[in-house]
């Protein structure tokens, strides 16, 4: 039985946190409700990066490195940047340390400030769960999402739709409230 503390829709991602930490790219299936409506449970992949150290496979995921880690002067202020690391920006969908050491979760970037993210997951309308850059270990950079379309993190039509979804939380609470009452 869950605590009341952890959320329902949460789903252990511990197996991948080893080899990210060596530096190498990791596919995971999706897993748990924090990712619905995108990905399907267990039919979706996704391809995590590693934050630092990363011993790049091919040239393609080089590229994509490199198109992730380039931030524009306008959007700087919704980044993370660090010479050692991958950038974080706002809308990432990133595998970090949950409350303490043992447990990672896998969660959007609402809000970046400085170091200090607000995260929050898709499919639920839970408080924002906070981290800091070092807690981040992996980064999604592409996968497969509604039941088998590939994506790349970095393409204009999968950044407009994670702009619009995260832009939308207000709105689509409202409502799930309205509909509630009823």
């Amino acid at each position: 039985m869950y605590r009341k503390s952890e959320p329902l829709y949460f789903e252990d991602y511990s197996d991948a946190v080893a080899a990210l930490q060596r530096g190498e790219f990791v596919t995971v299936t999706a897993r748990g409700l924090s990712l619905r409506p995108f990905f399907s449970l267990g039919r979706d992949s996704l391809v995590l990066a590693p934050i630092k150290n990363c011993e790049v496979l091919s040239d393609s995921d080089e590229e994509i490195i490199d198109r992730h880690n380039r931030v524009s002067r306008r959007k700087r202020k919704n980044s993370s940047q660090g010479e050692d690391r991958m950038t974080l920006r706002r809308r990432d969908i990133v595998l970090f340390r949950y409350r303490d050491a043992a447990t990672y979760r896998l969660l959007r970037v609402v809000h970046v400030w400085g170091t200090l993210l607000l995260l929050r997951g898709d499919g639920c309308y839970a408080p924002y769960e906070r981290a800091t850059v070092s807690d981040v270990v992996g980064i999604v950079v592409k996968g497969t999402c509604f039941g088998g379309t590939p994506f790349v993190a970095t393409s204009r039509l999968w950044r407009f739709i994670s702009k619009t979804w995260t832009a939308s939380y207000r709105f689509r609470l409202w409502v799930r409230r309205l509909f509630r009452k009823k």
